[in-house]
């Protein structure tokens, strides 16, 4: 036997092992969905421990005051909780990553999205650890949060990726939208990097003992609110090209006109909470839709920068072909 033919005798054992259904194209979308939300809902509970004064809750780690279970008081309580929830979807983004190497309608791009959303949830366990033992040091913190949303970007671009290799769509670099696309995108990561600074230097420090601070508050809202206005002013005007010259792509529109919403609440949410003061309700409220904005501006960029060569409309990669190499992966390996 050819070292081409164990190898590939080798990969059909491990799919054959994996319900057929799990590796379906239907399966891989819920799957990763499921990957994608629960890397959003994350954010959500983290910040609570953080609004909650929770972050050493357990000032220890990987224990809580030197046990397996926290003591039943509020702050150890959450900030347990939330470890739990992190090392569940901690669990499930390898188990995603492992499926799509198994998923024979994956493409090498979706499973690269998928093994770089996993990595970067993993790396969630040992930076946590650091954030907790330097009692909540902004930095470490601020990273902290910036991972988490690098993970949830892979996760969502993993089924961008997989959406178009289901309808057989490969795209080119639009030259003329393209690097204005790019430009929108680096302005969503200077938002994304000012307002971990605004955080950093905030009144939430996550404990009532963690009192250094990050910079001077009155400056970094300064340099995010400049963000935002340019980030604004790059997708309203994407927006307004993309309406003008309709996009090949047909989801493209439903995202923008998601995204453009979302960044209006998004805005009206950091006016009003810095004009009284940041309470914790509305910062609350501003992490997971910061989640939504981060999502849905990543592939509003991507749709402008790189349009399908060939559209289409409604065309996916015929039924029976998926079927046909979901059982051939399925099928028992052929014997030297």
């Amino acid at each position: 036997m050819t070292d081409v033919a164990i190898l590939s005798s080798t990969a059909r054992v491990r799919r054959r092992r994996v319900p057929t259904a799990l590796v379906s194209p239907t399966g891989f979308v819920i799957i990763a969905g499921l990957n994608a939300f629960l890397l959003w809902a994350i954010l959500l509970s983290g910040g609570l421990v953080r609004l909650t004064s929770s972050g050493l809750g357990c000032p220890d780690w990987p224990l809580c005051h030197g046990g397996v279970l926290p003591p039943t008081t509020e702050h150890p309580v959450i900030e347990f909780t939330n470890r739990m929830l992190s090392g569940v979807i901690v669990v499930y983004a390898v188990v995603a990553w492992l499926l799509t190497l198994a998923t024979p309608t994956a493409s090498g791009k979706v499973r690269g999205f998928m093994l770089a959303a996993a990595i970067m949830t993993v790396g969630q366990i040992p930076l946590g650890g650091i954030t907790v033992l330097s009692g909540l040091n902004p930095l470490m913190v601020g990273s902290h949060f910036l991972l988490a949303l690098l993970g949830l970007g892979a996760a969502v671009m993993a089924l961008v990726f997989y959406r178009d290799a289901r309808r057989g769509w490969t795209r080119t670099w639009d030259r003329r939208r393209g690097p204005f696309a790019s430009l929108a995108a680096l302005s969503l990561l200077a938002v994304v990097v000012t307002g971990i600074l605004v955080t950093a230097s905030g009144p939430h420090s996550g404990a009532a003992s963690a009192t250094d601070r990050l910079g001077n508050l009155q400056l970094t809202i300064w340099l995010h609110v400049r963000a935002v206005a340019t980030l604004a002013v790059f997708m309203v005007v994407l927006g307004l090209w993309m309406w003008r010259e309709r996009p090949k792509d047909p989801l493209a529109l439903p995202v923008l006109a998601v995204f453009l919403p979302l960044l209006a609440v998004q805005i009206f949410i950091g006016e009003y909470q810095f004009r009284h003061g940041l309470p914790w309700q509305w910062v609350a409220a501003h992490v997971p839709i910061a989640g939504l904005v981060w999502s849905c501006g990543l592939i509003l960029a991507w749709l402008a920068a790189a349009p399908p060569d060939r559209v289409t409309r409604g065309a996916r990669v015929p039924a029976a072909a998926t079927e046909t190499a979901a059982a051939d992966s399925a099928a028992p390996a052929p014997t030297a």
